[in-house]
């Protein structure tokens, strides 16, 4: 799905929030969060009464730009690649005047990826509900601010690829004018090449006439031995 499809279709997603919560703690240990999954798998996960709100209402509700704010005016930029061939878009992210996040989306993908790929998404969800609550008077981290860093981020992106895809059409088109006026000039140095070819052999003809008949009063004025044409004529005679 193309970065413009893909961010007009996740601004429009229902978001579920969870309900204001006074958790102060620190993130819960691996062994809290094994204790927490046993739990959340022993037992249905109680229905959520927060609010829903859309993806786009979330980001305009936190700060930093809205996502039809977020623009890119270089499209030189270009994220860092590491040895491993890993990319880091921070200057993109940068450059777009993303404020920082204090629980960015990229540690929630990698809080994800820490959890059992087995474990049901409900449980996931609410693995992640409960130690985000722990950490979140902390650290300032919660559902909404996560959503708005991913999703400034993806319009970041969109924005970065709709300005070089710009940047790269202009160049093409200014590039095939450019070639285009080359191949002018191109056709116009060859038919100057076959003009010159043209020339060469009518100069050729022409002088081969005159220089045959040059050749005569020299002949008129020769012995009639080789190499004169009438060497032989004379030879035949005296015969």
């Amino acid at each position: 799905m193309p970065l413009r499809d893909t961010l007009r279709k996740a601004a429009s997603l229902l978001v579920e929030l969870p309900p204001e919560q006074a958790g102060s703690g620190p993130p819960p240990t691996a062994a809290e969060l094994d204790k927490l999954l046993a739990e959340l798998e022993d037992k249905p996960s109680p229905p959520s009464s927060g609010p829903a709100k859309t993806v786009d209402q979330i980001v305009r509700e936190t700060h930093g730009p809205n996502l039809d704010e977020i623009q890119v005016s270089e499209a030189s930029l270009a994220p860092n690649i590491s040895p491993d061939g890993k990319p880091d878009f921070g200057p993109i992210y940068q450059h777009s005047g993303l404020p920082a996040s204090p629980f960015t989306a990229e540690q929630m993908l990698e809080m994800l990826n820490s959890l059992p790929a087995e474990l049901p998404l409900d449980t996931k969800r609410q693995t992640v509900k409960v130690t985000l609550n722990s950490m979140g008077k902390t650290i300032g981290a919660n559902p909404e601010t996560i959503v708005a860093d991913a999703s400034r981020k993806l319009a970041a992106l969109t924005a970065y690829i709709d300005h070089l895809t710009k940047q790269t059409a202009d160049f093409a088109a200014a590039t095939q004018m450019e070639i285009a006026g080359l191949e002018a000039q191109i056709a116009q140095k060859r038919q100057a090449i076959e003009i010159a070819q043209q020339k060469q052999q009518q100069m050729r003809r022409l002088c081969d006439v005159e220089s045959d008949r040059l050749d005569d009063v020299l002949e008129f004025f020769s012995l009639d031995v080789p190499p004169s044409r009438y060497a032989a004529s004379e030879g035949e005679s005296k015969a």
